[in-house]
């Protein structure tokens, strides 16, 4: 099995840092410390689930340019 690329490492940590402002504006970590940055977790979820689809699809593509070079 072939190493994920590099675009799904990067939208899992974007998402991760989603997650956290969610959780941070929840107020889950005691009092929101910074919530003009944590207003925006929506944008930094989304975004890193975008960026991940972006290089599954890439990934994907790769994976049937190989297999139709193995027939």
């Amino acid at each position: 099995m072939k190493k994920p690329n590099t675009a799904i490492y990067i939208a899992l940590a974007i998402v991760v840092v989603g997650l956290v402002f969610q959780f941070m504006e929840m107020g889950v970590f005691g009092e929101d410390p910074m919530p003009k940055v944590t207003q925006f977790n929506q944008l930094f979820f989304w975004t890193g689930i975008a960026v991940w689809a972006l290089g599954y699809m890439q990934q994907e593509a790769v994976k049937k340019k190989d297999s139709e070079n193995d027939l």
